[in-house]
């Protein structure tokens, strides 16, 4: 059995996928075919329902219904007039050739594993969570938070042994970081079963040993300091993002009934509650953030406090009373 090659999006590790080696599938997931950096790619995992996947305001890749059926047709982005506005100004539509989609060469051939057979999409196989629920979880409960968890997990359904992971980053500064602890647990389940799992330049596998590598003084809380700084400047930005998407959503929702303003409004609904996810999720990691610096400063007393001064703190903290 080949090495396998699980790659995704995130631009630290993507490009660094072995591509030029044959030894290697390679498996992707969703919109990553559309980057020129995808070099190639032998599995894509498109896993989301039916009405999501074939809806016509993906961002990503307005004609991605088309690509998944390897149906060439009318552009679905420019509705086959092949323009398009950009900053208030008609442009050629980026996604077509004079309002007409191709499907790209690249398709031809490929499987992709999706929730459901979909007969009318050339290729498309349907990923057996039965099976792998009953063979790799307790009690049929699944523990799979992210497409990357699933793509794990059938790679150990499948028997590959050696697998290595790009542009899977999950890191804290963005809105994947709670899909991190599922792909850990999974990692470590392989590994523990004797499975060879690399992730070649990423940070998701990398740490401080702990009570060995342990930083003193304050190089730690400064770093905890510019952290939150740093979140916060994302936040000012984010928010007024957030703003602006919702401004454009209440302008377009009186006409969201029109046949033809429907499909906008849709995009804007999208965008905007995709950004106050993103706000909220940046307010919370500010929070926690902000708790490990009091949990440091609870723990680091200097020997004028009590001890039960660190440990209100510390309960304080956790709201353990």
């Amino acid at each position: 059995m080949k090495k396998l090659a699980l790659v995704g999006m995130n631009p630290r590790t993507r490009s660094n996928a072995p591509f030029d080696d044959p030894d290697y599938e390679i498996w992707t997931l969703n919109e990553a075919y559309t980057g020129a950096w995808m070099k190639r790619y032998d599995v894509l995992f498109q896993l989301h329902p039916r009405w999501d996947w074939e809806r016509n305001n993906n961002i990503a890749d307005p004609n991605h219904p088309l690509f998944i059926k390897a149906q060439s047709g009318t552009c679905l982005f420019c509705a086959g007039t092949g323009m398009a506005s950009k900053e208030g100004l008609d442009v050629e539509c980026p996604h077509c050739e004079a309002g007409q989609y191709t499907v790209p060469e690249h398709r031809k051939g490929k499987e992709i594993v999706m929730q459901d057979k979909n007969d009318d999409g050339p290729g498309c196989s349907k990923l057996p969570i039965d099976n792998m629920l009953n063979q790799w979880t307790k009690d049929r409960k699944p523990y799979l938070t992210s497409t990357f968890a699933h793509m794990l997990l059938y790679a150990f359904h499948l028997g590959y042994t050696d697998i290595s992971i790009y542009g899977f980053e999950m890191e804290s500064d963005t809105e994947y970081i709670h899909q991190r602890a599922c792909a850990e647990y999974w990692i470590g389940y392989g590994r523990a079963m004797g499975i060879k799992i690399e992730a070649p330049g990423a940070k998701i596998l990398t740490g401080k040993h702990y009570a060995y590598d342990m930083e003193n003084g304050q190089g730690y809380r400064t770093r905890l300091e510019l952290r939150v700084n740093h979140l916060k400047d994302q936040l000012r930005n984010a928010e007024a993002e957030a703003v602006k998407s919702e401004g454009a959503l209440n302008a377009i929702t009186p006409f969201k009934a029109l046949p033809e303003v429907t499909p906008a409004f849709d995009l804007h609904y999208d965008e905007h509650f995709r950004r106050k996810g993103f706000v909220s999720f940046l307010r919370g990691a500010i929070r926690e953030t902000e708790n490990l610096i009091r949990m440091y400063d609870a723990y680091n007393v200097d020997g004028s406090e009590k001890p039960s001064d660190a440990a209100q703190m510390l309960g304080l903290t956790y709201e353990l009373g």
